[in-house]
Formats: structure tokens, C-alpha cells, sequence
């Protein structure tokens, strides 16, 4: 990973940080500082390094969704779990993401 990288993977992890807090939008447990970016949908399927392609995960959730690839019914059912939760807890409906 390029350093240009690291520092947008940051400032976006920060900006969503700022609008929700440090709770894994899957489980919802409030674990501080050791929340982790998770890109909805990867890099490898296209995903961008974007607040709209943006969640945060604890590592245990984080790990868990890895387990599977884009695509899979289990990592869809999981990312619609952490888009109804990344919505609650940003209060924001802009944020629009879509599976394609």
C-alpha cells in the first residue's frame, strides 16, 4: 500500500469516525481507538477509498466478514447489517452505497 494511500485510508476513517463514533457497525460494541475501516465493497471487486464505500468494524466483525468474498450471501447479509447501522449511527441517509 502506497503511503498516498495510507494517509486517504486515515483522513476517511476520521471523517466517519466524526460522524459515528467508535462502534463497530456490525456489532455495535463501542471498542475506542481500536476500531478498524472496512471498505463495504473491496478493492479487489472495484471498491474506492470513499466515506461512501466507508464502514467501521471492530477486528473481531472485521475478521469475521473476511472469511467471505464480495458476493457471498453471508458477506451481503453482513454488509446490509452494517449499512442499516452505519446509517443510525451517522444519521446520515446520503451516504448512499449500492451492491453493483
Amino acid at each position: 500500500m502506497s503511503k498516498k494511500t495510507r494517509v486517504s485510508d486515515r483522513s476517511i476513517k476520521y471523517q466517519m469516525i466524526l460522524l459515528a463514533g467508535t462502534r463497530c457497525m456490525c456489532c455495535g460494541k463501542d471498542v475506542g481507538k481500536e476500531i478498524t475501516w472496512h471498505h463495504l465493497k473491496p478493492r479487489y471487486a472495484g471498491g474506492k477509498d470513499s466515506l461512501s464505500n466507508a464502514s467501521l468494524l471492530c477486528a473481531n466483525c472485521h475478521t469475521h466478514i473476511h472469511k467471505y468474498k464480495w458476493g457471498d450471501a453471508e458477506y451481503i447479509r453482513l454488509t446490509r447489517i452494517i449499512l442499516r447501522n452505519r446509517e443510525e449511527f451517522t444519521q446520515r441517509k446520503d451516504l448512499y452505497f449500492s451492491f453493483e
